[in-house]
């Protein structure tokens, strides 16, 4: 699903082109790719339709459109977002209901350094339960902010999704120093 990126990668801007054949990030849904502009009597189209990777064809309003889909992350929100799956968190003390909360909402909005933060706090979960556990523990919101994050990367490198998922399993594995993580937390504001 390659063609032309968006310009801005990683927010959504009110000069976002939405051209026939760009490639879009629709929040919690995903990646997708503008199949036509329906026209209105002005110089700007009234509807966009995308179609998601999933199958799913979305039709939006112009104004809906311009705040909802935002651009394929680039290589600088990339290593945003190894830095964030690469920090070694303290297990949260949050209690669950709290903890699925701003999951959820880190899911709704659909930006990648929240993602990165569901799948490394999801995989530092998994890693410390299997320890005391043999079954290993992944909800549902872990495993859609996963394949999203990994259709996302796998966008932004050009590779097959299962090299994007390798990748951020190798990112968890590994630990960034302390002096990257605090600055990386500055520059995406910082995690709950």
């Amino acid at each position: 699903m390659r063609t032309r990126p968006l310009p801005s990668a990683g927010r959504s801007t009110p000069s976002l082109p939405l051209a026939v054949g760009d490639v879009v990030v629709y929040a919690s849904h995903g990646i997708g790719r503008i199949e036509s502009t329906h026209d209105a009597e002005g110089a700007e189209p009234a509807k966009v339709v995308f179609l998601l990777e999933s199958g799913l064809r979305v039709t939006l309003p112009l104004a809906q459109a311009r705040e909802t889909l935002r651009s394929p992350a680039g290589e600088r929100e990339l290593e945003d977002v190894q830095l964030t799956l690469r920090a070694n968190i303290a297990p949260s003390v949050e209690p669950w209901a709290r903890r699925r909360r701003f999951a959820q909402e880190k899911l709704t909005a659909g930006e990648i350094g929240g993602l990165a933060e569901i799948v490394r706090d999801g995989l530092l979960r998994e890693r410390r339960l299997t320890t005391t556990s043999s079954k290993p523990i992944a909800n549902e919101l872990f495993r859609q902010a996963r394949r999203l994050l990994t259709a996302e990367i796998a966008e932004c490198r050009g590779i097959e999704p299962e090299a994007a998922d390798a990748w951020v399993l190798r990112q968890v594995a590994a630990e960034a120093p302390a002096e990257q993580i605090s600055g990386v937390a500055g520059r995406i504001g910082g995690a709950r």
